[in-house]
């Protein structure tokens, strides 16, 4: 399989902008998989004294449906937002049949995204269409081994520890503000390496299947 490293400047994307407005803060999106509306978790990490700003900048976007403060510390502010656009960028990949290998960040402008396919030739349909969104920069292109170092050392400790402790069990025997209590860790990080390693376990199961 071949992995796709690429950032975009988005044309009339609300994250870019918001990105833009606000260049010192770096921003990682959560899909959360609601069916409708689309919602997300943004994790921006900066100076905390743009905060409020950045609440009420998205409150008067006319590209945010939604927005709502979830959790706030010395230097990261978790939102739930909902935008009234589409997932262009997201769409295209799925479309070619890509799946993500980690959240998309932006930062200064730029949205970055790493995408694996299966066929290489593939990445070249991908980036023909992104270029039509905005600026488009390569990061890499190369052929990767998913199934090696599938999680990363925090995701593995994170959900070992959830499934030692019955998280995946129907009904769940404990809960993520558990786990982050005895692990000594926000809700907000486990809840993200959570995402991270059920996403890539679960694309690495279904190319067996």
């Amino acid at each position: 399989m071949y992995k796709f490293s690429f950032r975009i400047k988005h044309k009339n994307c609300a994250e870019t902008g918001l990105s833009i407005k606000f260049p010192k803060h770096h921003i990682t999106v959560l899909d959360i998989q609601a069916k409708d509306p689309k919602q997300y978790l943004y994790y921006i990490k900066g100076n905390q004294k743009e905060f409020d700003k950045i609440i009420i900048y998205l409150e008067k976007s006319k590209t945010y449906q939604f927005t709502k403060e979830v959790e706030r510390s010395k230097d990261t502010l978790v939102l739930l937002v909902i935008l009234f656009q589409e997932g262009f960028i997201q769409n295209t990949i799925q479309k070619y049949n890509g799946f993500f290998i980690d959240l998309h960040t932006v930062s200064e402008g730029f949205e970055y995204w790493h995408v694996g396919v299966v066929e290489r030739e593939t990445i070249e349909k991908i980036r023909k269409e992104l270029k039509k969104a905005g600026k488009l920069e390569t990061l890499y292109i190369g052929k990767v081994d998913f199934a090696q170092h599938l999680l990363s050392p925090q995701q593995k400790k994170i959900f070992q520890y959830a499934y030692d402790q019955r998280y995946y069990e129907l009904p769940r025997k404990t809960t993520i503000a558990k786990i982050a209590k005895a692990l000594q860790l926000t809700q907000a990080t486990v809840g993200e390496h959570l995402l991270k390693a059920e996403n890539k376990l679960i694309h690495a199961m279904a190319k067996k299947l």
